[in-house]
């Protein structure tokens, strides 16, 4: 059985506070860009016509947000710092928790402020639709679509093989598996050897897979985004930005099933210690983490970044503000989609108005509660 030192313990607990501490930059940095990252007939959650995009107010409005935004992050970021370099790692996650719910509070409270401004700018100006325009396309759509659902089979090998790690393992497991860490770096709870602990990782691969493969359905079944002044453009840019987000949600899907359902069962029948397991983690989580904020600002939300050259028109030819709720809730009985892009921020959201919606969300978090539970069981 490896050896649990304390010296190494404090090292797995030193990389993790830093790696958390980089979250609050990632996400902060991210919300301050999220009015930059959106379709050019969205400004704050409010639908706008494409040329409105270059209008000085807006882009003031924009410009106030970003700042706010970072000005905050950067404070958080340094008195985080402080509070690490003074050694004080449980007040760090106290800290670390409050300011990533202050970031995202403090990013969505002025966007709400901004979007009443924006909401009466457009008033003002008398942009309203004067007639519904909606795009369709005859024949097969030869645009770049989303990773299909047999991708989802590329986990079985992955748990098949983190099962039978466990089963052959199991004979030489030691009899009292390292489970937590404390701050200090010394592990503060042990678990008895049991099947249900190596069964563990097998859930654990099982759990993620079921919701990458959830998240890609969402994709595929989503409502495409499109731009009535631009059909074609946007409709190639949302298949681009469908299809990149289904193959990072794929890769890093493969990656946690596989890598850490790998490393994870390793560190239950002893060949690695818990320590090693988690400095193994820790640079696939930074990969994940960088990867993902690279395909947000390639492609922006719906493909945005794409068609920044790409020149709309100067109405507004269609208007569904009415149905965003707070700019955020989309709430539209007509509509049939039980998924839609997202309007302030990158992904996707749900039609709350659909009553298959809460059927799916119940089902959910009945999943996510009985894998929790599942694991105070287990360890």
């Amino acid at each position: 059985m490896p050896f649990f030192g304390s010296d190494q313990g404090v090292a797995v607990i030193q990389a993790l506070t830093w790696m958390l501490w980089a979250l609050v930059p990632v996400v902060g940095i991210m919300m301050a860009l999220t009015p930059y990252l959106m379709p050019k007939r969205e400004c704050f959650a409010v639908t706008v016509p494409d040329t409105a995009q270059q209008d000085p107010y807006l882009k003031g409005l924009k410009r106030r947000f970003l700042v706010w935004v970072l000005a905050a992050t950067a404070l958080l970021s340094v008195a985080l710092a402080a509070v690490l370099a003074w050694g004080a790692a449980p007040v760090f996650i106290v800290l670390l928790t409050v300011g990533l719910l202050a970031i995202s509070l403090g990013g969505y409270l002025p966007m709400l402020r901004f979007r009443q401004q924006v909401q009466a700018y457009k008033k003002a100006q008398g942009w309203q639709a004067e007639a519904v325009r909606r795009v369709g396309f005859a024949g097969p759509e030869d645009f770049p679509k989303p990773l299909s659902l047999k991708w989802a089979l590329a986990y079985i090998p992955f748990i098949l093989f983190v099962l039978a790690l466990g089963i052959v393992g199991y004979p030489t497991m030691p009899e009292k598996i390292p489970m937590n860490i404390g701050m200090d770096g010394q592990i503060v709870h042990y678990a008895e050897k049991s099947f249900v602990l190596v069964l563990f990782p097998v859930l654990f691969c099982l759990f993620m897979a079921v919701i990458f493969t959830f998240n890609q359905w969402m994709i595929l079944r989503s409502k495409k985004a499109t731009d009535p002044s631009m059909p074609a453009a946007s409709a190639w840019a949302y298949g681009m930005f469908a299809r990149a987000q289904s193959i990072l949600l794929v890769a890093m899907g493969l990656v946690l099933v596989g890598a850490v359902g790998i490393l994870l069962q390793l560190a239950m029948v002893g060949v690695l210690s818990i320590f090693d397991a988690a400095l193994a983690v820790l640079p696939i989580v930074f990969v994940i983490i960088v990867a993902s904020t690279a395909v947000n600002l390639v492609y922006g939300q719906n493909g945005a970044r794409l068609l920044t050259r790409v020149d709309g028109g100067d109405g507004l030819l269609r208007d569904d503000d009415s149905h965003w709720k707070l700019g955020i809730f989309y709430f539209n009985r007509e509509d049939a989609s039980l998924f839609l892009p997202e309007r302030f921020g990158i992904g996707w959201t749900v039609n709350f108005a659909r009553p298959a919606v809460w059927t799916i969300l119940a089902a959910l978090v009945l999943l996510i509660v009985a894998f929790i539970v599942f694991c105070l069981v287990a360890t």
